[in-house]
């Protein structure tokens, strides 16, 4: 099963957050607005469905999860696949 790190589920869901507030500040058609508006709310639920502990990490971004990142020097010496 491939699983979307939670990061980049978080910046398309503030991204289509953003667009249903400047549909609606700019008077934009009624269903892109819902559109918007239903995508807002499908995202969590299947981040939900998929993992419950990914649900928190959608909403309040953790430190400790950037942790993961490989510094250089594990970069450096890992082996060439």
């Amino acid at each position: 099963m491939f699983v979307l790190p939670v990061a980049r589920i978080r910046v398309t869901f503030y991204s289509i957050a953003a667009l249903a507030v400047a549909g609606v500040a700019t008077d934009a058609p009624v269903w892109s607005i819902a559109a918007s508006l239903f995508l807002c709310v499908a995202i969590p639920l299947a981040v939900a469905f998929q993992s419950p502990e990914h649900l928190r990490a959608l909403f309040v971004p953790s430190r400790a999860a950037e942790s993961a990142v490989h510094t250089r020097k594990e970069i450096r010496h890992a082996p060439i696949q």
